[in-house]
């Protein structure tokens, strides 16, 4: 066997002891895990191989948790991990996770079983009546389109190479996922023992320093600019560098459809989530590495105002339709390109726009309050669970799907507060809280999730995974009994219909309702349901007191009432 650049001398290892050598080389700590009959050779390795040279496996319930868990250990620090599901079946139910990661750019190197393709005496063949029914034309089509790169393993030679050239381009900027399948076959062939990596990510792409110093030069001269932003790095940097440019300059933060917070609530430049509010008196506008910035229908830039676009992929080249305004695009690592654009900026506070800022900012928090304020008593209102938990937080971190928009929860600097993607997939953070805390066991995690999207995460295969994994994670559970979002959102089109007139909205309500806390507590949890809002506080601190003393995972199932929309 001719050795590969990435192989030393043979020493007869499977192809799939080759994938998990060579996952760990490329500095991957942990492998995800809902394994089949075509991961044998995975198994074995798994069972055979020193376990300082492989990933640490983790094993789920449900392919959606496994996917997501990688999505949120890349939240908490940075670094990419692998998922493994079971052939064509494990690669639907992962599709959903996938595509959350893909709208993120969050790398994953995923990998399924592929059904084995000979019928005869090879190791690996076909054993069994599902190895042809999960046999597909073109199986990779399923994750084709949430993927930077994709292919099939086909020799076990050539397993090491591809696995670093996946980790390469997946950490390449614009970041993303990728995806391997593995047919048993070539996973059961012999090959040499890997080395150190064939292939390692690019340089990040920096600066223009002319862009920059256009773009500087427009802000500096604006009457009216406006930063726009809505997901930060794990570090905390590009943050800390918005929140100093705005007030080294006087110029207005809008923190707007959050992912991965930026802002401390309190900085005195921060005026909210309400970008229409701000956005049509802006002169220039500063988007920083944001999707979506604002929403065409409901508002837009001013006739004649400078839009800049700045981060890797100013253009969102990914995304098929998407009209924003743009006469200036800067690519370039995001916090490369602020560091730059800080440095060209003048550094000049104007006092009257400053003040100015500041009545934006009081007047958008102050409303937060009064939300608060009116949810605390009785059925208590998301804006009160929100301000509970912020207050139990510290230094804390929060992962939210249908848990009340990001400035209800009163953050003090970046990486505080980690939303569900544009994606739109259901059941997202419940794995992505359990990743997270995966990743720093000492940290308070606080998943506050709306029901449906509890039921959607598959609690019982979440829960397990905390209780094996010994994850003290708190669960806060927002029981309104139905799907606000679609209510929501059918009474935004038809504000005058049948639907807004009606007790029930059809297809809305959960009827009968789970036991969330019964769930919970069949699980190990400790957990407890909170009907009157005045109540929270103490359950919150029954929770933490679990979390704290017994290294126990906890849920608190809050009844709330139903909201007019997260705007």
């Amino acid at each position: 066997m001719t050795a590969t650049p990435e192989t030393t001398s043979s020493t007869g290892i499977s192809g799939g002891e080759a994938i998990l050598r060579s996952l760990k080389a490329n500095g991957v700590d942990y492998l995800f895990i809902n394994p089949g009959s075509d991961f044998a050779p995975i198994i074995e390795a798994l069972a055979g191989a020193p376990s300082d040279d492989i990933p640490e496996p983790v094993t789920s319930a449900h392919e959606n948790v496994v996917v997501t868990m990688a999505h949120g250990y890349y939240l908490a620090t940075g670094k990419m991990q692998a998922a493994a599901v079971h052939v064509n079946v494990g690669l639907a139910n992962a599709v959903m996770g996938m595509l959350n990661a893909h709208s993120d750019n969050v790398p994953i190197f995923m990998m399924s079983g592929r059904n084995p393709l000979t019928e005869g005496s090879r190791l690996g063949s076909r054993q069994t009546p599902i190895q042809y029914g999960q046999e597909m034309f073109d199986q990779t089509a399923m994750v084709r389109e949430t993927v930077k790169w994709d292919y099939e393993l086909r020799y076990a030679e050539n397993a090491a190479d591809l696995v670093s050239r996946g980790c390469a381009i997946a950490r390449m900027e614009p970041q993303g996922s990728v995806y391997l399948s593995l047919p048993r076959e070539p996973l059961c062939e012999l090959t040499d023992m890997p080395a150190e990596p064939s292939q390692v990510a690019p340089s990040r792409p920096q600066p223009d320093l002319n862009a920059i110093k256009q773009a500087a030069d427009s802000l500096a001269a604006a009457k009216n600019p406006l930063i726009i932003c809505s997901r930060g790095d794990t570090d905390g940097e590009v943050g800390a560098e918005i929140m100093a440019i705005a007030e080294e300059n006087s110029i207005a933060i809008c923190e707007v459809f959050v992912t991965r917070n930026l802002l401390a609530n309190s900085h005195p430049n921060n005026v909210g989530g309400n970008i229409a509010a701000h956005l049509p008196d802006a002169d220039v506008v500063l988007v920083v590495d944001a999707s979506v910035a604002w929403i065409e229908s409901k508002v837009s830039p001013a006739d004649g105002a400078e839009v800049i676009h700045l981060g890797p992929d100013p253009l969102f080249t990914r995304v098929p339709v998407r009209g924003y305004r743009t006469t200036q695009a800067i690519q370039t690592n995001t916090l490369a390109g602020l560091k730059a654009l800080r440095a060209a900026l003048p550094g000049r506070v104007n006092a009257e726009r400053q003040a100015q800022i500041k009545v934006r900012h009081d007047k958008f928090f102050s409303r937060i309050a009064d939300k608060a304020e009116a949810g605390k008593t009785g059925l208590a209102n998301k804006a009160w669970v929100a301000k509970c938990v912020s207050e139990i937080l510290g230094d804390g971190a929060v992962i939210a799907e249908r848990g009340g928009p990001k400035p209800m929860f009163d953050t003090r600097k970046p990486n505080q507060w980690f939303g569900n993607t544009q994606a739109g997939g259901l059941g997202w953070a419940l794995p992505a809280a359990l990743g997270f805390q995966l990743a720093d066991r000492d940290r308070l995690t606080v998943c506050v999730v709306g029901d449906g999207s509890y039921m959607f995460a598959n609690p019982v295969a979440c829960h397990q995974v905390a209780e094996a994994q010994r994850l003290p994670l708190l669960t806060v559970v927002l029981d309104n009994g139905g799907w606000d979002a679609v209510r929501n959102s059918t009474i935004s089109v038809y504000p005058d219909g049948a639907a807004a007139k009606a007790n029930v909205v059809p297809t809305v309500p959960f009827t009968p309702a789970p036991d969330y806390a019964a769930i919970a507590k069949a699980c190990g949890c400790h957990a407890e349901t909170v009907e009157m809002a005045e109540d929270l506080p103490g359950a919150l601190a029954r929770a933490l007191d679990a979390i704290q003393t017994e290294g126990r995972q906890a849920l608190v199932n809050v009844k709330i009432g139903q909201d007019d929309g997260e705007k």
